[in-house]
């Protein structure tokens, strides 16, 4: 495929995921009005367990699928990919099949374990979605060797659409039954969603596959387990953390005397993580444009393109995520009262707190994403496993010393150490193999005071009693103030500029004023 498609191609992905992730911030939103603090606790529950058995089961499966089919067509070998499809078929049936049996078997007991019984219907409820994403995952990662990112991308649009839809409509049909039935109702519908995106993706490879297929069946060198095993194992470590959390955080507060230990449980990782995640997703799509860019200036060993490209990400990443961490901390109390007006007041003042708490890994989760594609990109994933590894055993042992006499509040400190630790450790292992950078050092120091002055100019709306009034004051007034900021301290570059949402008639239009000398 011609370079240009490749990178549009990836492009439509990282738009498709980044719009996926957003749908998924708003359902959680939209759950909460439904459920409350209680029913989100239940929903949230589940999740940790279920990414688990994700992770080791099939999330490595496009990826591992994908460099192999695209080696066999390279080699002019494509009648060896209806042996690997097939091959993959019976792994993605097999292992998702023992995955829902295994999460049916063990519901009782993570159940138990959390110190809910009754939540076991609703790892029964989701059970079936782990065999439909492992076989879903082998058609993702056929179209994905072929250079054909569109499927994918749609189905996991539909996907989230679908569960929105009935996920609302199943929560509040069943809510009269009671909250735990309207629970199982939502997580019924993650389920049936990840069915209808495998039915489409199956009906989409029949069709597109039909020559393929008819090809005669070449054998094929593909050993699945040595390229499926590191794949898989280079993702579980967040999977694994929030799995140990879900078990112990709740049991931790009941010990520390919380009667409402589910419910705090599910502010932190419902309404509180979906504000804080929803503006990373602007990061990440930096994120995914630096990686190919790296390790094309690594094959060459262009370290000067490797320090300027991944200075400029930084950089990028930094600017989007300082006004949301900012805005995030000073405005915590005003987002909770807007997006989730159904909490009682204690709730919503817990989850205030908890927003201006954790709101400064809205900036670090965006570097650490940053450092993490760049690293990955140099070809250094063992590091990068490691660090998070090593943050992650922070965590934990901060939660078991703090939580039952802080509260919740440990839980939350916990994931700012665990990402802080692993951002400081990455950016140290990235300086040591690029060397340090004054001028990023000089570009970063002006975007903290721009974000500095931008807190000073909304601190007014404080003395704003209407909640949205309030939001809206300091939406424009911080807007204005921080870009104005940064303009007038030339923290961005005209080539930085352009790698903005507009940023291409934002620098003209600059050009034409003479700010910039030319295009």
């Amino acid at each position: 495929m011609k370079s240009r498609t490749i990178a549009q191609g990836a492009i439509l992905l990282a738009v498709c995921s980044i719009a996926a992730k957003l749908l998924g911030g708003a359902y959680r939103i939209a759950l909460t009005y439904v459920f409350g603090a209680e029913g989100i606790g239940y929903y949230q529950l589940v999740f940790p367990f279920f990414a688990l058995l994700l992770a080791i089961t099939s999330n490595a499966l496009p990826l591992t699928l994908s460099r192999q089919i695209s080696a066999e067509i390279a080699s002019d070998r494509q009648g060896a990919v209806g042996r690997i499809i097939k091959k993959a078929l019976l792994y993605a049936a097999f292992a998702g099949a023992i995955g829902s049996i295994v999460t049916v078997a063990l519901s009782k007991t993570m159940a138990g374990a959390q110190s809910r019984a009754d939540v076991y219907i609703c790892y029964i409820s989701i059970a079936p979605a782990i065999i439909f994403v492992a076989l879903a995952g082998v058609f993702k990662g056929w179209f994905l060797g072929h250079g054909d990112t569109t499927p994918s991308g749609v189905s996991q649009i539909i996907e989230v659409v679908v569960k929105f839809g009935l996920g609302l409509y199943f929560a509040w049909a069943l809510m009269p039954r009671g909250i735990m039935q309207a629970v199982a109702g939502a997580l019924i519908a993650v389920s049936v969603s990840e069915f209808i995106s495998l039915a489409i993706l199956f009906i989409w490879y029949l069709i597109s596959a039909r020559n393929e297929i008819s090809l005669p069946k070449l054998p094929t060198q593909f050993k699945f387990f040595s390229a499926f095993a590191p794949i898989a194992a280079s993702g579980l470590i967040f999977p694994t953390v929030a799995f140990i959390d879900s078990v112990m955080v709740v049991n931790l507060l009941m010990r520390g005397g919380v009667s409402d230990a589910v419910s705090q449980y599910g502010i932190l990782t419902g309404p509180v993580a979906s504000v804080i995640n929803m503006p990373i997703v602007l990061a990440m799509s930096i994120s995914v444009a630096i990686v190919p860019a790296v390790a094309s200036a690594m094959a060459g060993y262009d370290v000067v393109s490797i320090k300027q490209k991944t200075a400029t990400t930084l950089k990028m990443c930094m600017m989007i995520a300082m006004p949301f961490f900012l805005g995030g901390a000073i405005m915590a109390r005003q987002v909770v009262g807007v997006l989730y007006p159904t909490l009682n007041e204690g709730h919503r003042d817990l989850t205030a707190f908890l927003l201006s708490l954790t709101a400064i890994n809205v900036l670090l989760l965006s570097l650490l994403e940053a450092v993490d594609a760049i690293l990955q990109g140099l070809g250094r994933l063992r590091p990068v496993l490691i660090n998070i590894g090593v943050g992650g055993a922070l965590k934990i042992l901060i939660e078991l010393i703090f939580v039952p006499k802080w509260g919740i509040a440990a839980s939350a400190i916990s994931s700012v150490a665990l990402y802080l630790t692993a951002f400081v450790l990455n950016g140290a292992y990235y300086n040591k193999l690029v060397g340090k950078n004054a001028k990023l050092f000089k570009s970063i120091s002006k975007i903290a005071l721009s974000g500095a002055i931008m807190s000073l100019a909304i601190l007014p709306s404080a003395f704003i009693r209407n909640d949205i009034w309030a939001l809206v004051y300091a939406v424009c007034v911080g807007a204005i103030v921080y870009t104005a900021c940064l303009l007038l301290m030339r923290a961005v570059e005209q080539k930085e500029m352009q790698m903005l949402p507009l940023g291409n008639r934002l620098a003209r239009l600059l050009t034409k004023s003479g700010y910039y000398k030319s295009l």
